[in-house]
């Protein structure tokens, strides 16, 4: 009673979890998260591939990244890298999670048993699992 009374009063209302949800729902995040675990670290590597990604989403993104400290901008020799914090290194278990739960519950024809245990490998070695 007395966990469920701290759980459910005042003090706990924030939701913690979609405070972390919170964090990580931008539209460009998981992209940018998984490029930072390839080792890219520059603005113009985040827009490699993804033509819809424009500079302002992409600033948008990395500035609530660097606010919800799950990475951190350096400035080298007038290069500006993007790196994980401890936090976002933290996130490589939560995003394979969420990729496992995706890849379980797709439609049964949109992946190959193959492809799918082909993603899950990548996503082992991309993630440093």
């Amino acid at each position: 009673m007395v966990l469920e009374e701290k759980l459910y009063g005042n003090q706990f209302e924030r939701n913690i979890v979609g405070s972390a949800i919170k964090s990580i729902s931008n539209k460009w995040t998981f992209y940018v998260l998984k490029d930072l675990f390839l080792g890219k670290n520059r603005f113009t590597q985040f827009q490699e591939n993804r033509p819809n990604l424009d500079n302002k989403s992409l600033t948008r993104c990395l500035k609530s990244m660097e606010k919800n400290n799950l990475i951190e901008k350096t400035i080298k020799n007038n290069e500006t890298e993007y790196l994980l914090t401890p936090k976002g290194i933290k996130l490589n278990k939560v995003l394979y999670e969420l990729i496992i739960f995706a890849l379980d519950t797709h439609e049964e024809d949109f992946y190959t048993d193959e492809e799918i245990n082909f993603i899950k490998e990548t996503y082992i070695d991309i993630l440093k699992l």
